[in-house]
């Protein structure tokens, strides 16, 4: 999924899921930063972690022009419902659901936010202006809480067993995991949640990220976790890295995590 070869891999993680009715929890699918279009200004470097608990990028930036930059820098939260019908992992009504915080070169770095309602949607934007010192690196990160999408059990049959499948790139051995972890009638049931991260549309920097890094951290060694990726190496029972040099996002990330549990 992280790649314009969808390849398919899944590892030893944390769980996910669809969200159904009023059984499941949604998700949102936020990602990093944003600021406009400037062709001098490079991102050498993205570190990614995402665990279903935190989400958390470090990003080393150079401007590689002759003049020191300033831009508007800007953090999207996808919109939500202010009153939503089901349930969302996220205090609707505040100016900062997320828990959004963000450093500049180690320091913390004040931001506003703006609000937009329209229609019981609420779309919130938290930015600042940011200079790019002339010829030197700079670097900012950012961590927030994300938004985990869950179920209180786990459907897997018919046309929503075909849309994991794809979706998550589900492999064969995963499938039969699923198959022995996954059968309530014996006491036996899956977990899922799932975290979404949106990789492609803050692609206004200089050319490909020179060097980027994803880091999936699962809660307990016995979860699993599966997604659209490639060369996903494990570090620990509870992590994995992939790494990628001159990186250009096609498209998103969703990671599906699945916790066996005995009813």
């Amino acid at each position: 999924m992280m790649t314009t070869k969808h390849a398919v891999f899944s590892l030893l993680l944390c769980g996910c899921t669809a969200a159904v009715a009023n059984d499941s929890t949604a998700t949102l699918g936020a990602g990093g930063i944003e600021f406009t279009k400037n062709a001098s200004i490079a991102m050498e470097q993205e570190d990614l972690f995402i665990s279903t608990e935190q989400i958390r990028v470090k990003y080393i930036f150079r401007n590689n022009s002759a003049q020191d930059i300033t831009t508007r820098v800007a953090f999207p939260v996808p919109e939500f419902p202010e009153n939503p019908d089901g349930d969302i992992a996220m205090d609707t009504h505040s100016d900062n659901p997320l828990l959004f915080a963000v450093q500049v070169d180690d320091q913390p770095k004040t931001f506003a936010t703006e609000v937009k309602k329209n229609d019981g949607q609420v779309k919130l934007t938290h930015h600042w202006m940011q200079t790019f010192p002339a010829g030197k690196a700079l670097v900012v990160s950012h961590q927030y809480r994300p938004v985990v999408g869950g179920e209180a059990g786990f459907w897997f049959e018919g046309e929503e067993r075909a849309t994991r499948i794809k979706n998550y790139c589900i492999e064969p051995d995963l499938l039969k995991w699923i198959k022995q972890n996954h059968q309530p009638d014996k006491g036996k049931h899956l977990s899922p949640h799932f975290v979404d991260y949106i990789l492609t549309t803050g692609a206004n920097w200089q050319g490909a990220i020179g060097k980027f890094r994803l880091t999936l951290q699962k809660q307990t060694a016995n979860e699993r976790v599966t997604f659209c990726g490639e060369g996903l190496q494990k570090v620990d029972a509870k992590t994995f890295v992939m790494e990628k040099t001159n990186f250009v996002p096609q498209t998103d990330l969703r990671i599906l995590f699945l916790q066996p549990n005995l009813l």
